[in-house]
């Protein structure tokens, strides 16, 4: 069975007569553009796209493609009447950033239409500069020169000034505006201690965005430059993401779903968007697609699901009208499963939630995975998983927790990972494990544990570290050796992993890490465990792994390596098919 064997979509951003949007429909990540009324078509491009921006007036489409699965980003931009591409920014070994990275929150063009903004390491590897293009001229000019990851997000309304973010950590952020001049970068945010800023929008009242400034959960706030910020909203929840348009909107996840709210500039009168499509429609920097777009005076949501793909919906904020404008989960058979949300104690009194998937059809106690999500300053959300839907169709239980570290729950919390991967974590997934068996409807004694990057190095620490919990394992990308991790790094990554994960030039860490390493702690390992890497992975050395299964194999362990094509994550359908059968295969033998 091919897990992807439905069409996925992301990152749509709309025009007058319609939207444009990533789909792997044809096998690969590809641009498409679809007219309001269902008319769509495939414009066709070397690489797997990644995210995609329309040039104001509507005339060419910006895309940001992946030729080689190393994530040297190139840019280019694509004529939709006739199919035309033209490279803007192809330099081989080079990355090349429209935005904040893997989010789709950004407004690369000037709202004249005549610059470009776009970031890249060329320079210095191991930074991103901030350049601006003139679309009349093709001349690229150096705006900032960074000692760090500097990456454009908008243009205030003159397209006179660049906002720029220096995203040190994903918890630790500052904003700068450029003149595009003068050359002056004044500094828009200062603060003490970590702080994240998540612009959504520059309008002539100012800056709108999400912030932690001063409080641990995001709040939705206006930035004047030079003035205090001006808070919207502040509850006790992030607000993960704000957009500026006719209407300010800013979106809160309350369980499993988005809540949308409404400011009227005019009447500065807030309400909340009710009768919209339950689902998740918004993440923080538009992380996955998930970011709302003005269309007009409606608003383009991406919306997703546990039971289906995530689908485009169009709303009227003043009516609450909906329409739904795609079908990527018609194909599907029936039986998908929605979650629950759980809470468990950790052993240090933590309290951890988790969305639990229970089969359908079961005759008697189950064998169970844990499912840990990749950042790891990411979260499980109620959004559809192939992965997930097929264990359940097989009679295995899911839960997927957000441990330590996972966002959502505020700066303080997601801050607990710091310098401490494979320590309070590890304990997490230990409590999660016995919240599994003191459920009478699962066999405690047939425990699986799965995951991706940061997941996979959870999934070998639980292998490794908890052997006596689980009966199988799957590792998908995951990191081995934290020290090799750290050394081998992309080099735009160098800078925060000190402060992220551990620093190997120092001698305590260095011993920390070593300690923490699954590949250390081989010899504990008893469950059959499945290894799936990437051969061109930039972000995890496929070294580690091999290293791994070679240690596992001479001990006379089961376990498998399968290498794949392409790099951190399956940008082929075909070339990650087997590889999805054999995990399922390996949880179907072993629990």
């Amino acid at each position: 069975m091919n897990l992807h064997d439905f069409d996925t979509l992301t990152g749509a951003w709309p025009r007058e007569d319609g939207f444009a949007y990533v789909s792997d429909a044809s096998g690969r990540p590809q641009p498409w553009v679809r007219t309001w009324a269902g008319d769509y078509r495939l414009l066709p491009i070397d690489g797997a796209v990644l995210r995609l921006a329309w040039r104001p007036d509507g005339s060419r489409l910006l895309v940001q493609t992946d030729l080689t699965g190393t994530e040297h980003y190139r840019l280019a931009e694509i004529d939709p009447d006739t199919g035309a591409v033209d490279w803007l920014a192809d330099a081989p070994n080079v990355r090349h950033e429209i935005g904040v990275p893997y989010g789709s929150a950004s407004e690369p063009y000037s709202p004249d239409g005549t610059l470009l903004a776009f970031s890249s390491n060329a320079r210095d590897s191991s930074c991103f500069d901030v350049y601006v293009r003139d679309l009349a001229t093709g001349e690229s000019r150096l705006v900032l020169e960074a000692d760090d990851r500097y990456l454009p997000v908008c243009f205030s309304p003159d397209s006179r000034q660049l906002l720029v973010i220096k995203l040190h950590q994903n918890t630790e952020q500052d904003l700068f505006a450029c003149d595009l001049t003068s050359g002056e970068i004044r500094h828009l945010t200062p603060h003490d201690g970590p702080a994240k800023y998540l612009p959504g929008g520059w309008t002539e009242d100012g800056i709108y965005l999400c912030t932690t400034e001063g409080r641990s959960f995001l709040g939705a706030a206006l930035l004047v430059p030079g003035k205090p910020v001006q808070w919207l909203d502040t509850p006790d929840a992030d607000v993960e993401s704000i957009t500026a348009g006719p209407k300010i909107v800013w979106a809160i996840t309350e369980d499993q779903r988005t809540i949308l709210r409404m400011l009227d500039p005019e009447t500065h009168e807030v309400t909340d968007l009710d009768g919209l499509s339950p689902g998740i429609c918004a993440e923080e920097f538009g992380f996955d697609g998930y970011v709302p777009r003005f269309a007009g005076d409606r608003l383009l949501l991406q919306v997703g699901n546990a039971d289906r793909p995530a689908e485009l919906w169009l709303v009227d904020p003043s009516t609450a009208e909906t329409r739904r404008l795609t079908n990527c989960g018609d194909r599907l058979p029936p039986g998908a499963v929605s979650p629950e949300t759980v809470w468990f104690t950790s052993s240090d009194g933590l309290e951890v939630s988790g969305l639990l998937y229970r089969p359908l059809r079961q005759t008697g106690p189950v064998p169970a995975v844990l499912h840990i999500h990749g950042g790891p300053e990411a979260r499980a959300l109620p959004v559809y998983d192939p992965m997930i839907q097929e264990l359940l169709r097989r009679g295995i239980a899911v839960l997927a927790p957000n441990m330590r570290g996972s966002n959502g729950r505020g700066l303080a919390y997601q801050r607990l990972i710091y310098r401490d991967w494979g320590g309070g974590d590890l304990a997490d997934f230990g409590a999660a494990a016995a919240f599994l068996r003191g459920l009478d409807w699962v066999d405690g004694s047939r425990l699986g544990v799965y995951g991706a990057s940061y997941g996979g190095f959870a999934a070998l620490s639980c292998v490794s570290r908890l052997p006596h919990l689980w009966r199988a394992g799957v590792a998908v990308c995951g990191p081995s050796d934290l020290v090799l991790d750290v050394q081998s790094m992309p080099p735009t990554w160098r800078r925060r992993a000190a402060g992220w994960i551990g620093d190997p030039d120092d001698p305590a860490d260095a011993a920390r890490l070593a300690a923490r390493s699954p590949l250390n702690h081989a010899a504990n390992i008893r469950a059959p465990l499945l290894l799936v890497h990437g051969v061109d992975d930039t972000r995890v050395s496929i070294e580690g792994t091999e290293q791994l299964h070679d240690r596992l194999r001479d001990l006379g362990r089961t376990v498998k390596l399968i290498r794949v094509s392409g790099g951190h994550s399956p940008t082929d359908r075909e070339s990650w098919a087997d590889a999805d059968a054999d995990m399922l295969d390996w949880f179907s033998t072993h629990l």
